[in-house]
């Protein structure tokens, strides 16, 4: 199971953003889905960084995406070359229901040294009893959140990986 690590940083266009997701992000605090003015970058362990919405332009990539749950942003269920992840069912913890992302992120430096905070983004997925793909907020700014994300590679190719971050990031789906 070796377990790679990237960043994911959406940076919204506050000067083309709409007066609904204005309201929802200032005074509701509210986590807001990506549109096209938005970007969605992902700098992988390796260095590289791709511009999300730019990369999914034109690719013919075959994963079957099952329904959103209700409150979040992920989805039940996805299936790459016929192998199916399920989102893994939160524990209920003292202040309500939780994740946890320490056995996932065990390697990750980033992940022991940053806070982490509640999103609608954050899920974790599983394929039998082995967790393969995680996403969790970091601490940081309404206008540039940013995320953490773990994948397995013997599952997942990048380019795997900048679709689903796309999906679940956006608004449009592919």
């Amino acid at each position: 199971m070796p377990i790679k690590y990237s960043e994911i940083t959406i940076i919204i266009n506050t000067e083309k953003e709409t007066m609904s997701n204005y309201f929802n992000r200032i005074l509701l605090n509210d986590e807001n889905e990506t549109t096209d003015n938005d970007t969605i970058i992902i700098l992988f362990d390796d260095g590289i960084i791709y511009d999300v919405k730019k990369e999914c332009q034109n690719k013919n990539i075959n994963i079957l995406i099952g329904p959103k749950y209700f409150k979040t942003n992920s989805p039940m269920f996805f299936q790459i070359k016929d192998k199916t992840f399920f989102s893994k069912t939160p524990s209920l913890g003292y202040y309500g229901l939780k994740l946890d992302f320490k056995p996932i992120f065990a390697n990750s430096q980033k992940f022991l040294t940053s806070k982490k905070e509640p999103s609608a983004y954050n899920c974790i997925f599983e394929r039998g009893n082995n967790e393969t793909l995680a996403i969790v907020r970091q601490k940081s700014n309404s206008t540039k959140p940013r995320f953490l994300l773990a994948y397995d590679d013997e599952y997942f190719e990048k380019e795997d990986i900048i679709y689903f971050v796309n999906y679940i990031f956006s608004i449009n789906l592919l």
